[in-house]
């Protein structure tokens, strides 16, 4: 912990004289900007928007990186990003109903432009009958959308093309609600992406910062993995005239150095890990430009409670059960394990959470903005635990215990959640495994050298299914809760198709769960255009999954920031990640520096 805390403060006080000198690296006579501390996260091991977000942390890096057609306010409006003027084109004769978007003129962080084909390409990859995406279920209402991913139709077929350069046509099979499909395009899931960055190294593109472009307001410029720090810097392409605009015209900062803590390196165990928390909070204390936006130690919590920035994050933390192993595929014993547990206790010791009360988050509302699911439909679950109630369903289940493990990732929260969940369910006469996840290491010839690659284990098991507990943030990935239900339906899954089998046939969710009753529940919201007669049979369908039980909410994650009051012009979105663009913070002055300044380090690896 000693010598992270030294790194970290000689990362402040080396870096910001080069702030009062306007971050002016490599440029001494003009002023570039802020610079920013930060602790955003855990390690992030992929910057991929399309795969399915399993660690709520992703959002807050992905959100600064990449931008859509549009985004939602801090009260959950969508409103223009990369959208620039919308048309409707109904023809009810023909049966035809379309949305044309024209896209804003701006350019990748490699300075290429951004195209409306690189929407059509992004999407179609989501679309893909082989590509495993939950956030499929956004654009089920585009035509042709469910036969494509049934493999029933081309890729080619579905609903999206480029009118133009700048102009995007989307074609809907019905009518729809074209305000809350507005809100679906906020999504971070259906950010464009660059075909040629992407289709020739799919699983590797977003691993290594050095091929990844981004069209957001910042783009990350360097990844040590040695020190655990991350450069992000301004994108200076970002709807800028490179000719005409001044470089803080539309993103205000310059740099933020993020620090991050790699769980995979240390041997240590949990203690280490909580030390070095306690590291970086430090550093926060001692510096005016720190944002701590990860994890807060869990000791300082409840004391930092009034001062922290706490708000709804757009997920629920909860486990998955693997319903193809034998002990978990009786509903009854998946229900009488999630009695058994006492959210509220569980929410208590986060401090910064609330008892889940249901799969749908508090960010997801049953209509409109203004009156959230959760208000208007009521909740599903209780916060305290029955542990008599559990017992008898286990007898009933004629299940006395058994064995299995238990996944999540190794940090402090998940933690000390997993070993409150582990006593509980040992008391039931389980045997739980805890099993703390951290990266994979996979070794790839490139160019004909070794590259070395970091896998989140926690996506990879989701991914592979291999799991018989799996811990994870559950993304909502729209303010609608279709998206989030529909993945639990066989045909909504978005897992693709079986190539293996003899008549391709459907993949259901990673939990393996497939029952007709909820398969039907899911058509009927599908097929029902009025939003908010959806919304109520949407309610029914999270009656009906949570019987059933294949995930079992937990808490309703809650996001928080911690900054002082010299911080200026953060914003803030509805989904869970905070807005630097105007950020910068009261005191800042740019003194040019002199030709016998001393070169600091950050000069000398400028450009590296």
């Amino acid at each position: 912990m000693k010598r992270l805390l030294a790194l970290l403060l000689c990362l402040v006080t080396v870096v910001l004289p080069l702030a009062s000198c306007g971050g002016s690296i490599g440029m001494m006579d003009e002023d570039k900007g802020d610079i920013f501390h930060a602790y955003i996260a855990g390690d992030i091991y992929a910057f991929d928007p399309g795969i399915d977000m399993t660690d709520k942390s992703s959002v807050k890096l992905l959100g600064m990186l990449f931008e859509g057609l549009y985004r939602l306010d801090a009260k959950g409006k969508a409103v223009k990003a990369l959208a620039d003027k919308v048309t409707i084109l109904e023809n009810e004769a023909d049966h035809e109903y379309k949305m044309q978007i024209s896209i804003k003129e701006t350019k990748w962080s490699d300075g290429r432009a951004l195209t409306a084909d690189d929407f059509v390409f992004a999407w179609k990859r989501l679309m893909e009958c082989t590509n495993q995406s939950t956030a499929a279920a956004l654009l089920y209402e585009v035509k042709n959308a469910r036969a494509v991913k049934a493999g029933d139709a081309s890729i080619d077929d579905l609903g999206v093309v480029a009118l133009d350069t700048y102009l995007l046509q989307i074609t809907f099979e019905e009518k729809i609600d074209y305000e809350n499909f507005k809100k679906s395009l906020a999504s971070i899931a259906l950010v464009p992406l660059r075909e040629e960055s992407v289709a020739n190294n799919d699983r590797y593109w977003s691993r290594r910062h050095a091929t990844l472009v981004s069209n957001g307001p910042f783009v990350i410029k360097e990844i040590d993995r040695d020190e655990n720090t991350m450069r992000i810097e301004r994108n200076n392409y970002y709807y800028r005239d490179t000719e005409e605009d001044k470089l803080d015209r539309y993103v205000k900062p310059y740099r933020i150095l993020v620090t991050f803590i790699k769980e995979e390196d240390k041997p240590q165990g949990q203690r280490a890990y909580a030390d070095d928390l306690d590291a970086i909070y430090a550093a926060y204390q001692a510096e005016d430009d720190f944002i701590y936006m990860g994890d807060v130690p869990l000791a300082q919590r409840a004391a930092l409670k009034k001062q922290a920035h706490v708000t709804d994050a757009n997920s629920t933390y909860s486990y998955l059960f693997n319903t193809k192993n034998a002990l978990f595929a009786d509903a009854r014993v998946r229900r009488a394990l999630s009695m058994a547990i006492d959210r509220q206790a569980i929410a208590d010791l986060l401090v910064y959470a609330d008892p889940a009360t249901g799969l749908i988050a508090n960010t997801v509302f049953n209509a409109t903005e203004g009156k959230t699911f959760r208000k208007v439909q009521g909740d599903v679950l209780k916060t305290t635990a029955d542990a008599d109630g559990a017992r008898a369903l286990l007898a009933e289940a004629g299940v006395s215990g058994g064995s299995f493990t238990l996944g999540y990732r190794q940090n402090e929260c998940e933690t000390a959640v997993a070993e409150y969940v582990k006593g509980v369910w040992e008391s039931l006469g389980f045997k739980v495994e805890l099993r703390p996840l951290t990266a994979i290491r996979e070794t790839v010839v490139e160019n004909s050298e070794e590259v070395d690659y970091l896998i989140d284990s926690v996506e990879e098991a989701y991914e592979t299914g291999d799991f018989d507990v799996l811990a994870i943030d559950v993304s909502m990935q729209s303010t609608d809760a279709f998206p989030a239900l529909a993945v639990y339906a066989l045909t909504f899954s978005g897992s693709g198709i079986d190539m293996a089998s003899a008549n391709y046939d459907y993949l259901p969710h990673v939990t393996g769960f497939n029952d007709e009753g909820y398969n039907e529940i899911i058509e009927r919201a599908y097929a029902e255009k009025n939003i908010k007669a959806r919304a109520d049979i949407l309610a029914e369908a999270e009656r009906y999954l949570l019987e059933q039980m294949p995930v079992m909410p937990i808490v309703f994650n809650k996001d928080c920031y911690l900054a002082k009051k010299t911080l200026t012009g953060l914003g803030t979105s509805y989904l869970g990640y905070r807005d630097f663009s105007d950020a910068g913070y009261k005191g800042y002055k740019f003194v040019p520096a002199t030709d016998d300044a001393p070169a600091t380090s950050a000069e000398s690896t400028e450009g590296n």
